[in-house]
């Protein structure tokens, strides 16, 4: 072996555990998320969506629903395992306490949740986000647990 040989070997070294980093999962193991969403039958108009860890990864998200589907995209996905998933969408119109109905209140309106609370505040649905493949997800929210509930 010449002098030269051991740094000819850690430059190689170094040049081949950079090409494999660069080979490497940009998004940290994140996972986009997508699925649909309805109620009584028919697509939540605008609602919202989220996904609670469950397994202690360290990824929480959650998305718009809109026109009945909703996505999380990779670079803010989530990582595989299990997440509790709560799905909530306010009528956007009628105040939840008389407070805020009468003149001079709040102009914070906390509106009639129109999904049953076994769907979010209560829920115990869960999904898995696995490595491989498609994880999309659809929630169908039947008609008779869709009574409305103040938030």
């Amino acid at each position: 072996m010449t002098p030269r040989s051991p740094f000819i070997l850690c430059a190689l070294a170094l040049l081949l555990a950079a090409l494999v980093s660069a080979c490497g999962d940009s998004y940290g193991g994140r996972k986009e998320v997508s699925g649909a969403v309805r109620l009584e039958g028919e697509p939540l108009k605008d609602g919202s969506i989220s996904f609670v860890p469950l397994d202690g990864q360290d990824t929480q998200g959650g998305a718009p629903v809109t026109g009945g589907t909703y996505k999380v995209p990779r670079a803010s996905g989530l990582k595989p395992g299990k997440y509790l998933v709560r799905i909530s969408a306010g009528d956007g119109k009628t105040p939840a306490d008389e407070e805020a109905a009468n003149p001079g209140g709040s102009t914070n309106i906390v509106s009639v949740d129109l999904v049953p609370a076994e769907w979010n505040v209560k829920s115990t649905r869960q999904i898995e986000v696995t490595e491989k493949g498609e994880n999309r997800f659809d929630f169908t929210i039947s008609k008779k647990a869709a009574v409305k509930r103040k938030r």
